[in-house]
């Protein structure tokens, strides 16, 4: 069976654990923290990130390249559009996802939950505020740019792009941010469909649990 290392609040973590269900392809979580010094992990995974997929002795660290795995060698439900375009444009919004909307996303996560609920150190506004006031404001705009008026993010299927934004929007979440539909009425209601979804659901569900337990 396939096993996944990493722990399930990591929104890295999360993008695979979606497509895995997405997919319906059973695995096992493998608990282990970024940055781990513990040899059996650093073997598999040399620079300390999460998650590393393990599929029968055969191990691959990154997240981007760990579902693009998943798809090749469970090609039902795909998460890569056939079409060359669609899937360039989904391989973009996954990749300003996983560079640019997570560093603000997993900032707030970090300052509002992570840091008073697991290192008891209180939250630094001013980081804060730079993210909401600096940072957050562009991001959000270009994606508002991007989104259609209905359905997904690319072309007329669930995409890697669906799974790479909607992990950053839900650890902002644990940080106590969400979508002004006011600001983003078209991000809102893309946001509002994507937390309406069974799979979507059913991974926060078992979120819950985890941030009901490091919370007290």
């Amino acid at each position: 069976m396939i096993k996944v290392h990493g722990v399930h609040l990591s929104p890295f973590v999360r993008k695979v654990l979606l497509t895995l269900e997405y997919k319906g392809i059973p695995y096992e979580s493998v608990d282990v923290f970024p940055g781990s010094d513990e040899p059996e992990f650093r073997a598999i995974s040399p620079l300390g990130k999460i998650p590393v997929l393990e599929d029968d002795g055969f191990t691959i660290p990154d997240t981007s390249v760990i579902c693009r795995y998943l798809d090749r060698v469970h090609p039902d439900n795909p998460i890569y559009p056939a079409d060359a375009q669609l899937e360039a444009q989904a391989c973009w919004l996954e990749e300003f996802a996983d560079s640019k909307l997570i560093e603000a996303c997993a900032g707030l996560f970090r300052q509002k939950f992570l840091n008073p609920a697991m290192f008891n150190t209180p939250t630094d506004e001013a980081v804060v505020t730079d993210i909401l006031e600096n940072q957050m404001p562009g991001l959000l705009d270009y994606l508002e740019s991007q989104t259609p008026e209905s359905g997904v993010l690319v072309g007329d299927a669930i995409s890697i792009a669906d799974f790479a934004v909607v992990t950053c929007f839900l650890q902002a979440s644990y940080g106590d941010f969400e979508v002004d539909g006011e600001t983003h009425p078209k991000l809102r209601a893309y946001l509002d469909r994507c937390l309406s979804n069974d799979l979507v659901k059913n991974r926060m569900e078992q979120e819950k649990k985890v941030v009901a337990a490091l919370a007290g």
